[in-house]
């Protein structure tokens, strides 16, 4: 009867802990068994190692009365008291997932103490004696290979927990790299190439004007229409200047960077756009912002180029760990490819840089496409 004894007197310290309080400015250790009857673990663990040491050694202290409905279980001799003691295996097991290493070793050292008794003046040939010892070494190797799976998966936690921070710093520092270069070949573009080509827009118009002789009608037609396609290439690289910068999501933050983007889009194509936003809207990582945006950037892009939508929607799932990003459309959709990274089509369309932008994350795309019905893309990550 040795369960809610070994669980008051024998835990050892990860069990457990005393702690400490604080009064007046003093430390003071909390009693033992307050923390003992906060462990349900431990209170579970007692209490099924005290029901099994009671039925194991019922026939041998002479109690079977208390289970007239196990009375050929607890009377078992032989090999049949070796099945018996199989039931330890339960509460070794749970030991071993709680408290890991030591949870199995003291466990186990109950099982012995309780067990061995009756199995030492019960055993009467070599043969049982060693099928026991066989199988308290095999739930002993059971227990520890548990407790040792345990540790390593709780020293692999801790290891990206303390890895995170220097992993979202080098995911910074890469952002930043990125974002810098992004703004000046921006600004480059703004600055030199759309002046130059506006210089460029002028001559033609004086040309087309007559102002340095006149020209023939056929040529003056040319030079309008070379005048025009010049003034649509500048368009078009406006909006690529504005598309590398991120001034929008600086200035405002993601959800009205992400509404900007939906006008933007509806504004230049037909596309209608909408934006809805679940859950409490709170301040992420500036890096996390970034990475999201370029994201729902890029899948906006293949609506617009690929998808001959009427309509899109972009949903923007908040919650206090994990945020997720869907943006669907009503357009021709398309085959799934096996793999996006080597498939030349999920390249020009760009899932593969929108996978790798929800690996950044440590986040997973999920896409859902079919001929003629559409496409939905989700990205989704946490947060912590």
């Amino acid at each position: 009867m040795c369960g809610l004894a070994f669980s008051l007197s024998m835990i050892p310290g990860n069990f457990i802990s005393a702690g400490s309080t604080m009064k007046d400015g003093v430390k003071i250790p909390r009693r033992l068994t307050t923390n003992v009857q906060r462990n349900i673990h431990i209170w579970i663990i007692a209490i099924i190692m005290d029901f099994f040491i009671v039925l194991y050694n019922a026939n041998f202290i002479d109690i079977t009365g208390w289970f007239p409905w196990s009375g050929d279980i607890v009377a078992a001799h032989g090999a049949a008291l070796l099945v018996l003691s199989f039931i330890f295996v339960i509460p070794i097991i749970y030991a071993s997932i709680v408290y890991r290493l030591r949870g199995t070793l003291l466990t186990w050292f109950i099982f012995l103490v309780a067990v061995l008794p009756r199995t030492i003046l019960e055993t009467h040939n070599l043969e049982d004696a060693l099928r026991f010892s066989l199988f308290a070494l095999v739930a002993l190797l059971l227990g520890l290979l548990i407790s040792l799976s345990r540790s390593a998966t709780r020293k692999e936690k801790a290891l990206v927990r303390e890895l995170a921070p220097k992993r979202w710093n080098s995911i910074a520092r890469i952002l930043k790299l990125q974002e810098n270069e992004r703004k000046r070949i921006a600004r480059e573009l703004h600055d030199d190439t759309i002046q130059d080509l506006l210089v460029i827009v002028n001559h033609l118009h004086s040309l087309e004007a007559g102002v340095h002789g006149e020209i023939p009608r056929e040529t003056r037609n040319r030079v309008e229409k070379i005048e025009n396609e010049m003034l649509h290439v500048i368009d078009n690289m406006r909006k690529m200047s504005h598309g590398l910068g991120t001034s929008v999501l600086d200035n405002t933050g993601l959800v009205p960077a992400v509404k900007w983007l939906a006008e933007s889009i509806s504004q230049e194509t037909g596309i209608r756009v909408a934006v809805t936003v679940n859950g409490k809207e709170h301040k992420l990582k500036s890096e996390v912002e970034v990475i999201i945006f370029r994201i729902v950037q890029e899948a906006l892009g293949n609506v617009k180029q690929h998808s001959r939508a009427t309509m899109a929607e972009i949903l923007l799932d908040f919650a206090a760990k994990d945020i997720k990003v869907t943006v669907q459309d009503n357009g021709c959709g398309f085959v799934l490819p096996e793999n996006l990274d080597s498939n030349v089509a999920a390249s020009q369309m760009g899932l593969d840089i929108i996978k790798q932008r929800a690996k950044l994350l440590g986040g997973r795309l999920m896409i859902q496409s079919e001929q003629g019905k559409g496409t939905t893309l989700t990205v989704e990550t946490r947060l912590v």
